[in-house]
Parts: structure tokens; C-alpha cells; sequence
């Protein structure tokens, strides 16, 4: 969420072993979160998304193995 959102739901995603911001997921040496809150506090809420990893927001602390894959994957 960027510092500018207000009254914002984020609700029922999976996100999950995102690079840091504009930086290539091609490289292993970019460490970054899947969830990075910088909006003002309370302005964005929160609710049944998978993660693992965040700064500012709610994450269950998964591990990776444990992180749901779709069909096939």
C-alpha cells in the first residue's frame, strides 16, 4: 500500500515471494516482503490474505512449503 491510500481493504489474496520494489526477481541476492503497509495507520484494513512475509500488515507466518500452489505447480 503506498503512503497515500485511504479507507482501502485488502481482502483474500495470496501473495507470496515478491521482490523488493522495482528490482528483477531474477536475482537471488534481492531480498524484499509480500506485504508492505506504508499507508497512515488504520487506513487500510486487512483481512484473510496468505503471506509470508510483511511490514505494517497481518501475515499467518507460513513457511514457504506451506504455501498454497495452484494446479499443477
Amino acid at each position: 500500500m503506498f503512503p497515500q491510500a485511504t479507507n482501502t481493504r485488502v481482502r483474500g489474496n495470496v501473495v507470496v515471494g515478491n521482490p523488493p520494489i522495482q528490482l528483477s526477481a531474477g536475482d537471488p541476492n534481492n531480498t524484499g516482503v509480500d506485504i508492505w503497509d506504508q499507508s497512515p495507520l488504520g487506513a487500510t484494513t486487512f483481512d484473510n490474505n496468505i503471506c509470508i512475509t510483511a511490514i505494517n500488515a497481518p501475515c499467518p507466518g507460513l513457511a514457504p512449503n506451506q504455501v498454497p500452489r495452484k494446479p499443477g505447480k
